[in-house]
């Protein structure tokens, strides 16, 4: 670069944003986060100027930042229109370039059958998440022409990192090393339709590369660019990589994503069009506004280094004890229905790292049995009692 670059990060602590912030710092750049400060897995470096405050509250923002100005402003916590307009409200007059961080889940894929470009049809109408990063985008565009910014909109497809495992299903970040234990203690993992359907995978060390080499960059200026390495990957190659790098033979139990969705309705949207269709990106537009961008670091290799963070990071977060006893409620009752033995499943709770608690015992009990009309009534009255509780306290 010419001359060195100035950026603001909205976050900087999430899998994608603390990878940008250390390339960045890497490429010489000075960088600008605005952080709550409250992050336990992954700590700002020491040379990142940090503001720590509430990104929601714009006057204080506004102060922090008053007579300030910056190569370009990347803000990764825009999910909604409303969203967008604070975000451009609050920072279009404070940079030369704001990047947008969209998502490749925004294309209607089809069945999956094609490569989508950046210019491909917009909108999964399955996906309320899709449907939104759609009206941002659009809410972006129409404000910049407004107002007279120069925008840059990114597109991540799956990413993952030294706390995320790239698997479609999984608990909050921190918590992937359930996944890690279930292949060790030979409990089943949930294919949708055999794994078959492909993505595109990129370690989030790459995407920093491609996303940093776009920051002052005016091919970059009012486009819209795939952020995403050259390796596509089966669902199932994903597990069996965990298990071939942890030693262990994983073993699956497959459903239709129909029955999947089902079983998880919260996520319905995210497995029929998202992680059940097959996800194929072309990244050359990106290859030609960042030359030397590709995929540096194999799916293998990133994920021996995500295992081996969380190993010698104490399992980070620690189990998730509801996502691992609903994931056996799934397969016992799939199992049961379709008249499948389930005897040696190892369905049951498991003390994985040793310090287990009464309440992840409770956690557990009450997800694996929540079909229960009982334990319904029992979720029912502790759900109501959390709300009393929180309203009291405030």
């Amino acid at each position: 670069m010419d001359k060195t670059l100035n950026i603001l990060i909205v976050g900087g602590t999430g899998v994608i944003s603390y990878a940008v912030v250390n390339e960045a710092l890497k490429q010489g750049i000075h960088v600008t986060c605005i952080n709550r400060g409250k992050s336990r897995n992954q700590t700002l470096p020491d040379d990142v100027e940090v503001i720590i405050a509430d990104y929601r509250n714009y006057e204080l923002i506004e102060s922090k930042l008053q007579g300030r100005f910056f190569d370009a402003i990347i803000d990764v916590l825009c999910y909604t229109e409303t969203d967008i307009d604070y975000s451009v409200n609050l920072f279009k007059d404070k940079c030369n370039q704001y990047i947008f961080f969209s998502s490749c889940a925004v294309y209607n894929k089809g069945k999956g059958d094609y490569e989508c470009t950046e210019d491909s049809m917009l909108i999964n109408p399955v996906w309320n998440y899709s449907v939104n990063k759609v009206k941002c985008e659009k809410k972006l565009i129409a404000l910049s022409e407004k107002y007279g910014f120069t925008y840059t909109i990114v597109r991540p497809a799956v990413t993952y990192g030294n706390t995320r495992i790239p698997y479609g299903i999984t608990p909050p970040y921190g918590y992937h090393g359930t996944l890690i234990q279930r292949i060790l203690h030979h409990k089943p993992i949930i294919l949708w339709d055999n794994g078959e359907a492909y993505s595109t995978i990129t370690r989030v060390e790459d995407f920093a590369f491609g996303l940093v080499g776009l920051l002052g960059n005016p091919k970059a200026y009012n486009q819209a660019f795939h952020i995403v390495g050259d390796e596509r990957h089966k669902w199932r190659e994903v597990i069996d990589t965990l298990g071939d790098i942890l030693g262990v033979k994983p073993v699956y139990i497959s459903l239709s994503k129909e029955e999947y969705a089902k079983e998880l309705p919260t996520r319905s949207g995210e497995i029929l069009g998202g992680r059940g269709i097959s996800q194929l990106l072309d990244n050359s537009k990106l290859k030609a506004a960042v030359p030397g961008f590709k995929t540096n670091i194999s799916l293998r290799e990133g994920l021996k280094m995500t295992i081996d963070y969380y190993q010698s990071n104490n399992y980070l977060s620690g189990i998730d004890y509801k996502f691992d006893a609903d994931t056996d409620r799934i397969i016992s009752k799939i199992s049961k229905n379709k008249k499948e033995n389930i005897k040696g499943l190892n369905l049951h709770f498991i003390d994985y790292l040793n310090n287990a608690t009464v309440a992840n015992k409770k956690t557990y009990w009450l997800e694996y049995h929540k079909d229960n009309l009982f334990v319904k009534v029992i979720n029912k009255v502790l759900s109501v009692l959390q709300k009393l509780i929180r309203r009291i306290c405030k």
